[in-house]
């Protein structure tokens, strides 16, 4: 084998390994992405949770006569 299709050889083997290594980088960013949208609706949907306990809570002592309207 000559050396240039020695050196041919390993740039395409090089090249493989860089292909490889950006398609899997590729797919931990979606991945992490995925899981930071699924935080983020998460987490929005604790917000409207809490705030919807904090009105109904707040209701009940201003019913109760111990706190004054807003």
């Amino acid at each position: 084998m000559a050396e240039r299709e020695r050196r041919q050889q390993a740039v395409d083997k090089a090249q493989a390994a860089l292909d490889k290594a950006e398609q899997e980088h590729a797919k931990r960013v979606a991945d992490i992405q995925a899981e930071l949208e699924a935080l983020e609706k998460r987490s929005q949907a604790e917000k409207a949770r809490s705030d919807k306990e904090k009105e109904r809570l707040g209701a009940a002592l201003r019913r109760a006569g111990l706190v004054k309207g807003p």
